[in-house]
C-alpha cells in the first residue's frame, strides 16, 4: 500500500499543486478564523487535545445559548471548511516529507494519517452537534480518541519536517564548505 500512496505522492509532489494546497491551507485557516470568530471565540472541540462527553455537551449547551444556528454553523464548517483543511494540509506535509526524504522511509504517511484522524475528528464532531440534545453522548469519546491521535501525529510530523529540514540544510552547507 505505501508503494501505491508513495506513486500518488511523487505524482503530486510539484510546484503547482504544492502551492495550490498551500493556498487552500491559507484559505481554510480563514474561514476557520471567521467560524471561531462567529462562535464567540469558544474553545471548540477540535482545538482541544483531549474531551468528555460532558465537556462537549458544554460545549454544545454554550453554543446554543450563543444563537439557535451555532452548533449548525459548526456542524456545517467541519464537514466543509474543515474537511478541505486537513487534505490540503496532509497533501502539502506529504509533498514535502517526500522531497525531505526521497528513497528513505515512507514518512510521507505520517501527514496522510494526520489527515485522516483529523477528518474522522470532523464527521464524529459534526455528528455530535447536530444530534446533540442536552444529555452528554458516548460519541464525544470516539470524537476525543480521533482528537487526540491528531494532536499526537500533528506533534510528530511537525517534528519530522523540522528533522528533515535541518537535515537538508546541513546537506546543503556541507556542499557549499
Amino acid at each position: 500500500m505505501a508503494s501505491s500512496v508513495g506513486g500518488t505522492v511523487e505524482r503530486c509532489a510539484t510546484w503547482r499543486i504544492a502551492v495550490t494546497a498551500l493556498v487552500g491551507v491559507v484559505g481554510c485557516v480563514s474561514g476557520l478564523a471567521w467560524r471561531h470568530a462567529r462562535l464567540g471565540g469558544l474553545d471548540l472541540l477540535d482545538s482541544r487535545g483531549w474531551y468528555t462527553p460532558a465537556d462537549a455537551a458544554a460545549l454544545f449547551d454554550a453554543l446554543d445559548r450563543l444563537d439557535a444556528s451555532a452548533r449548525v454553523v459548526y456542524a456545517t464548517t467541519a464537514l466543509t471548511i474543515d474537511m478541505v483543511f486537513p487534505a490540503s494540509y496532509g497533501l502539502l506535509f506529504a509533498i514535502l516529507l517526500y522531497r525531505l526524504f526521497q528513497g528513505g522511509a515512507p514518512l510521507y504517511l505520517l501527514p496522510l494519517a494526520l489527515a485522516s484522524a483529523d477528518a474522522l475528528e470532523n464527521v464524529t464532531v459534526a455528528a455530535l452537534a447536530l444530534s446533540h440534545d442536552g444529555p452528554p453522548s458516548q460519541l464525544a469519546w470516539l470524537a476525543a480518541v480521533f482528537t487526540a491521535v491528531k494532536t499526537v501525529l500533528i506533534v510528530a510530523t511537525l517534528a519530522v519536517i523540522c528533522v528533515g529540514g535541518v537535515r537538508w540544510l546541513w546537506t546543503r552547507i556541507r556542499h557549499v564548505s
